[in-house]
Parts: C-alpha cells; structure tokens; sequence
C-alpha cells in the first residue's frame, strides 16, 4: 500500500528510538501502519543518512524560480532499514541563491493522517547546504550549524537543529553523487509549540519593544559569534516570538542564519561596510543600551556557560582540526575580551542602541 509521503519523518523518528531501544528488531515497526508518536525529531544528537535524487541540473538552472521540484527521498537507518519516499524541496534564500552555486532549500514535508504533536502545524522544514563545493564550504556548514547549538546552551528559547550526512544523486548528469553535509533548522511552528508561544510577523517592532532579558542576550551572543548581519526591525535574520504575556513583556527574539558570522569566516561574507568594519571577524555591537549591572548579568550568565560552548566544538568530531582551533580560539578571544578593563564603556556603549 502507498503511503502519504509526509509519514517519512515520522517513520524516522519511531526508528530512531528503535534504535536506541531495539536494536536487535530493527524491523519492529509495521511501515504499512499509521504512525502514532510523541518522539522529537530535534532530539536526536547522530548524524541523518539522507539521499535525494533528483535533476540537480534543474535545480541550480531553476533555482530562482518559486516553484517545487520532485526529488526522491532516501533515509538510510541501517543495513537492513531504508524508507523511500517522494518528496519536494524548492529553493529558498534571496542571498544564498545569488552567491551560491548550490542554494539550500525547503523541504515539504506536509503531514497527513498522523498523530504527533511536534509536527501538528508543520508543512517544510529549512534544509541548510553546502554554497559551493570543496572542503573549505563543508567546514562553513559545520561552523554554522555550531553556532545555532552555541545559542541553545544560552537559552531554550533558541533554534535547534539536526546535522545530515547528504548525498545528491544528479539524474541530470548520469546519477553523478555527490556526498555533503547539511543541517535541518527546527520550523518556527515548533519552537513556538515548545514555548506555548505565537510566532509574531511583524516587520515594525524594534528593540525596545522585546524582553529586556533575552533581547540583551541575542544581541551578545551575537556579538560573541561575530555577527553583524542582523535586525530585529524588519525581523531580518530574527524570528520574533509572543511568549505568554504577549505584547511588550512577551515578544522575544530568536536569531538564526549565521553563515556572515566572523565564527564561520565565510569568504563570500562581506563586512559590514556602513559599519566601519573591513572583516567579518572583526566584533561589532548592536544591542540594546542598558545599564552596567544588566550588562554584567548577560555576560555573567555567558561566563557560566564557557566551559559547555567550548567543550561542544572540542570534541564535535566532524570539524577539521584547523577550524576547530580556529573556532575555539574566537570563542576564547570574545570572553578575554569581556574580562579586559572598561569593556562595556569600550566595546558596547558606542554603539549600542
């Protein structure tokens, strides 16, 4: 019997758990059944096995075109487990299909007749990919997709994500593979489930309208990452969340997409110009302005948090050795940098908001 295709994820995720549990029935689920689980998809912390074939000549030829294209879906689970499906994915990213050979994309992943209450509301995910061959564009994925795991260790109220080892069958170009990693973003529906929260779609809410709290950490996580490339006023970059006590005590920022970032260090990142900046990597702030005691708090609350954020890229096994260093010593350099004499006065004051 057929099945709706958007049962795929569920399937994941009961094997997932099957794995962990079962391991020696790895068959256990009848796939001609409907899917009954409260299993997180977000939760699991191993690579994704996914296979997508596809013309990816048509893909790239068409990728500025607001249309789905049908691809095959494979998720590998083990030797004996694989689930095949038809999907869609269209390209998404005004500035990514512009500057990317290979834009990323959305995956459709519209649900029927299943129960699950992580995926209730959710029609596509956001599929993160590598720009442009090379290793040096594997390690900007693996960078960004750290960078979204740095922010949930400050605050749940954060992105999760969930790293995929892809391969890409090209049938444009005689089934050529070609393997890459990927990293699913959490859709905003179930973060805002997470959090018994609304996502607000408003581009006229500035700063000052957000939670003191949260507001000031996003604004120094973004400066501790090196990124620049962010608004809260035209939620560029920025999802804006109505947590209970909606209105000016519930709005919350959620940042996401951190490939300008200076942790990343893409080359096809541009500094911010108006900014006076001549590097991405080069720290700018464009926070809030608050007292020193609330300052002090957030980078408190930061310093807490140090040995975790550099713990999580030391022993994240699939950076190279040389971006791994590199990475942990820009984490490194931010907290000498806050330790410094007259750091907020210095660094924060000048440009805050």
């Amino acid at each position: 019997m057929l099945m709706k295709w958007s049962h795929l994820f569920l399937f994941l995720v009961c094997f997932l758990t099957l794995a962990l549990h079962a391991q020696d029935e790895p068959d256990a689920v009848n796939l001609g059944d409907a899917i009954h689980t409260s299993v997180d998809l977000f939760e699991g912390l191993d690579p994704l096995e996914i296979t997508l074939t596809f013309d990816v000549k048509y893909y790239l030829r068409n990728k500025n075109k607001d249309e789905y294209l049908p691809v095959d879906l494979l998720l590998h689970f083990s030797d004996s487990v694989d689930i095949r499906k038809k999907v869609r994915i269209k390209s998404r990213g005004q500035f990514r299909k512009a500057t990317c050979y290979f834009a990323p994309f959305w995956l459709n992943i519209r649900k029927s007749d299943v129960e699950n209450k992580y995926l209730q509301d959710v029609i596509k995910m956001k599929v993160v990919t590598h720009c442009r061959s090379g290793d040096q564009y594997e390690e900007y994925i693996l960078l960004e997709y750290l960078a979204y795991k740095i922010y949930s260790l400050l605050t749940p109220v954060s992105f999760r994500v969930r790293l995929v080892k892809m391969k890409y069958i090209d049938t444009g170009r005689k089934d050529k593979i070609t393997n890459s990693w990927a990293f699913l973003i959490e859709p905003e529906e179930m973060l805002a489930e997470r959090h018994d929260a609304l996502v607000v779609k408003k581009d006229e809410l500035g700063m000052a309208l957000m939670r003191r709290e949260e507001m000031l950490l996003a604004a120094m996580f973004q400066y501790m990452i090196g990124n620049s490339d962010y608004s809260v006023a035209g939620r560029h970059n920025m999802k804006i969340l109505g947590l209970p006590g909606f209105g000016t005590e519930g709005y919350t920022p959620v940042p996401y997409d951190f490939d300008y970032a200076g942790l990343v260090d893409a080359s096809y990142a541009i500094p911010g110009e108006r900014l006076g900046l001549t590097s991405v990597t080069q720290r700018y702030y464009l926070g809030p302005c608050r007292e020193d005691a609330e300052y002090q708090a957030a980078l408190q609350h930061m310093e807490d948090h140090r040995a975790e954020i550099l713990e999580l890229i030391q022993v994240f096994p699939y950076l190279g050795e040389k971006s791994r260093n590199q990475a942990i010593a820009y984490i490194e350099s931010f907290f000498n940098e806050v330790s410094g004499p007259n750091f907020i006065n210095r660094k924060l004051q000048p440009s805050c908001h």
